[in-house]
């Protein structure tokens, strides 16, 4: 028996409406720990207080997975504002 086409996919920002939907734009909490330069511990706290620190916006959006996916200062500063991404994005 075959998958359904796509079955597997990272989440596009545009379905995203929090900063949960964006860590798991990375397979795991280790792989953005290490594309971000920090622990995979943090990364995970980050992502039970749906949270990602403001001083780690810059490393987040310089990394080919949030380039790939439309995540930018803005959406960040946005959803930290209270406003999903998809108004983010407008």
């Amino acid at each position: 028996m075959s998958l359904p086409f796509k079955t597997i996919c990272l989440i596009s920002v545009g379905m995203a409406d929090s900063f949960r939907s964006i860590i798991d734009l990375w397979p795991t909490r280790i792989a953005m720990a290490t594309d971000v330069g920090g622990a995979a511990g943090e990364v995970s706290k980050w992502w039970q207080r749906d949270k990602i620190p403001d001083r780690w916006w810059a490393r987040v959006v310089s990394t080919r997975v949030a380039m790939e996916n439309g995540v930018t200062l803005e959406v960040l500063a946005r959803l930290a504002a209270g406003a999903n991404v998809e108004e983010a994005r407008a």
